[in-house]
């Protein structure tokens, strides 16, 4: 009886480590899974499949180094970090990424894999690309019911170049002569750039006029900014504005559009 027992008891933990020797691969094709979740043609219905690998607890550690060299950390929870792909997919957003994997270690139940991902943060709408840069990513993964699931990840993500992003927008004023310098910081692949913009106003008829960078605009009634031609027509309404500081923000977010997602206004 003993002798069965001592077979019974070496034939579990033989079949055991078995399985799990054969799961290294199976952690490496579960993350390029969640990595294909991600990619163009996602939906919410991919990012709630993608959550699915993630267990209630999971933790994500993140350390991002942009391209102006700041460094932002976060720790998010399962739900802080679905929340990103949601916003994510809500911007018409996706990410392209080239998978590298570099080790991948089970030990019992426990399961630790390192990679790298080469992304570039895309716009559906106008194919245009937001960022590019790489993530190295420790991964550990809990074993449960025969699948892996994501316990912890650590992640440094190095921006490598950014086309669209945050912007800030220096506002001085010479009250003596009243001319107006915005000087805006804008991603420009590599680097951030600083750019002065002369803003010029003037008043036609009870209306207020301005020009920037040869560009006409109209507040109009103080309550509407628009894009006006040569001639003063309206052609193109761009927002509301109940102030000047509104209306500036309203001005330099047209102007750039393509390099700014949001605007800091310093005044």
């Amino acid at each position: 009886m003993r002798k069965l027992f001592l077979f019974t008891l070496f034939s579990l933990t033989f079949s055991i480590s078995t399985i799990f020797a054969q799961t290294e691969k199976d952690m490496e094709n579960l993350i390029s899974d969640i990595v294909e979740q991600n990619k163009k043609g996602h939906s919410k219905d991919h990012v709630e499949k993608m959550m699915e690998y993630f267990r209630p607890d999971a933790l994500v550690n993140v350390s991002r180094i942009s391209v102006d060299n700041k460094r932002y950390h976060h720790v998010l929870r399962k739900g802080d970090y679905k929340a990103i792909f949601v916003n994510q997919y809500n911007q018409n957003v996706h990410r392209e990424s080239n998978i590298k994997f570099y080790t991948s270690k089970v030990q019992g139940s426990v399961g630790v894999c390192t990679f790298s991902l080469q992304y570039k943060l895309m716009n559906d709408g106008n194919g245009k690309v937001l960022s590019k840069g790489t993530e190295y990513i420790t991964a550990t993964f809990i074993a449960k019911g025969g699948k892996w699931y994501v316990l912890e990840l650590n992640v440094t993500d190095i921006e490598e170049e950014q086309f669209q992003g945050k912007c800030s927008c220096e506002v001085y004023s010479n009250p003596n002569t009243g001319s107006v310098i915005a000087k805006v910081g804008a991603p420009r692949g590599d680097r951030f750039q600083s750019e002065n913009n002369n803003l010029y106003s003037k008043n036609i008829k009870g209306e207020t006029y301005y020009m920037v960078k040869g560009i006409i605009f109209q507040w109009v009634d103080k309550k509407e900014i628009w894009a006006v031609d040569s001639s003063y027509k309206k052609v193109e309404k761009l927002g509301a504005a109940k102030n000047k500081e509104e209306a500036m923000k309203v001005l330099m977010m047209y102007l750039y559009k393509d390099e700014c997602s949001e605007m800091q206004m310093i005044f």
